[in-house]
């Protein structure tokens, strides 16, 4: 799967990498995938690391359908800060990634910022390493 994460910290530290090519399909499936994963406990941190070109496929009609997915789930959503790492010299998941930030029923939106390097997303989030 080109979305892969890992929960950490006694559940309360998400590392995902996205790997290119990533379907609109698989992001769906991420987002539900670790919206449903009992492992996970807050307060929640996650990195979410979108290599160059990960995202080349996905839509903001995909980010949306996330939304309507996630509706359909019958746990509430976990609180949680969320860093996204992008490239940035990837112009289209710049775009996504801002969108995202704004998809409040997933987070607050104060809660989710965009970095162009992990270590800096990591300072923010309070992770070591």
């Amino acid at each position: 799967m080109p979305i892969t994460y890992d929960v950490l910290n006694d559940g309360h530290y998400i590392h995902a990498v996205a790997t290119p090519p990533v379907t609109s399909e698989e992001f769906v499936e991420y987002e539900i995938a670790h919206a449903i994963d009992d492992r996970i406990k807050p307060p929640v941190s996650e990195l979410f690391e979108v290599k160059h070109g990960a995202c080349d496929n996905i839509t903001i009609a995909d980010m949306t359908e996330v939304l309507r997915v996630r509706k359909e789930v019958e746990k509430p959503p976990t609180p949680h800060r969320c860093a996204i790492v992008v490239s940035p010299h990837d112009a289209h998941a710049w775009d996504l990634a801002k969108f995202y930030r704004g998809m409040v029923m997933l987070h607050a939106e104060e809660n989710v910022i965009v970095f162009a390097t992990a270590d800096i997303a990591r300072i923010w989030l309070g992770i070591k390493g």
